[in-house]
């Protein structure tokens, strides 16, 4: 599926969300059924999270603690999972009893606005929805801590 989406957007990464680039709308509904909008968080710092449970899952875990303590600042967390179904993933959600929202991006199409071509990809918006870090691949929770910090100063 990955491989299709690289060769469906071609070579040319016009498409691609960069920093400083407004991000792509979410509405979608998370693994609740609740539904989940990026316009609601407007005004907080908000961690964008691209996974599988294959690939990532640990580093979503790592996500709660760090959640607990910056979502009081302005800070939230969208957990994107790609490729698993609802039911592994909120199994896996209460599991490791993760409080952050979680979606599931069904089709896909969220990767695709977001130019994600690979697992995590973690993009980091300030209060107004602006990308200001894009990460493809993983990232230590104190350099993660460094940037959103930066953010929520601003």
């Amino acid at each position: 599926m990955l491989a299709g989406l690289v060769l469906s957007s071609g070579c040319d990464d016009k498409r691609a969300v960069k920093t400083g680039d407004n991000a792509p709308a979410i509405s979608n509904n998370d693994i609740y059924g609740t539904h989940v909008s990026l316009n609601q968080l407007k005004g907080k710092v908000v961690i964008i999270y691209f996974w599988t449970n294959s690939c990532c899952g640990h580093g979503v875990k790592q996500l709660e603690p760090f959640y607990r303590k910056y979502k009081k600042a302005g800070m939230d967390i969208l957990a994107i999972n790609e490729m698993d179904s609802t039911k592994k993933v909120a199994a896996y959600a209460k599991d490791n009893a993760l409080t952050f929202t979680i979606l599931k991006d069904e089709h896909s199409m969220l990767l695709r606005d977001y130019f994600a071509i690979g697992f995590p990809t973690i993009l980091i918006l300030d209060r107004n929805g602006i990308i200001r870090e894009k990460i493809n691949g993983n990232i230590s929770m104190e350099k993660l801590q460094t940037l959103v910090e930066k953010q929520l100063k601003n």
